[in-house]
């Protein structure tokens, strides 16, 4: 009989050794998160799931990941953030996964599939880019895809830039869309994943509304 394949014990030493440095930074942030009813956001996912969020800038992966310290979770990046070798090095090690946005970039999505099927988060910017705050009108259907291929759920959620550095960092998290539910079919067609993307807009549109409702 042939012997099982293990799985190297070692793989995700450098993204916990990034964790730790992350715990750090998280001070910086101290994320005050919220659920769209007002109440604390409890943070109970369990198994693979999308982060999805807004994108002013270059801090939010930052945001993103204090927020979820206690779990592994990996970034959708673009190829241009990880073109310098050493940078992406580093990125690669901290859990990014590059992606060409200018094609459809099956390889990319297919190492993100694989991160959700093995139970993981995966922090994804579905606007594609940095965009303004107020900004919220289109996103992209990869997060869907994605989320349909592996089965898992894809929670919204909103955030901005503080005010002042010694706020904390308000964070708007809404209810997960369950993308099978809504789309069983094996192969769904375009229409189907836009639909599904207008679904994730609106409840990113609802998390955005009780920000800017908290934060007068």
């Amino acid at each position: 009989m042939a012997n099982k394949k293990h799985k190297n014990p070692f793989r995700y030493l450098p993204l916990d050794m990034a964790r730790a440095v992350m715990s750090v930074l998280a001070l910086a942030f101290r994320p005050k998160k919220l659920h769209v009813n007002g109440e604390k956001y409890k943070n109970k996912i369990r198994g693979g799931a999308i982060i999805a969020s807004n994108h002013t800038g270059y801090s939010d992966p930052f945001r993103v990941a204090s927020c979820f310290l206690h779990r592994r979770i990996f970034f959708l990046a673009a190829k241009e953030v990880m073109i310098n070798k050493f940078f992406g090095f580093l990125l690669k090690g901290a859990g990014c996964i590059s992606i060409d946005r200018d094609q459809s970039d099956i390889n990319a999505v297919r190492k993100c599939v694989d991160v959700l099927k093995d139970g993981k988060l995966l922090s994804v910017f579905p606007q594609g880019s940095i965009k303004d705050a107020d900004e919220m009108n289109k996103i992209k259907s990869g997060a869907v895809l994605m989320a349909l291929q592996a089965g898992v759920p894809i929670v919204p959620m909103y955030t901005q830039k503080r005010k002042h550095w010694w706020n904390k960092t308000l964070i708007v998290f809404g209810d997960a869309l369950n993308c099978k539910e809504l789309c069983p079919k094996r192969f769904p067609s375009v229409t189907d994943l836009d639909n599904l993307s207008g679904a994730l807009l609106e409840k990113m549109e609802e998390c955005k509304k009780v920000y800017e409702q908290i934060n007068k």
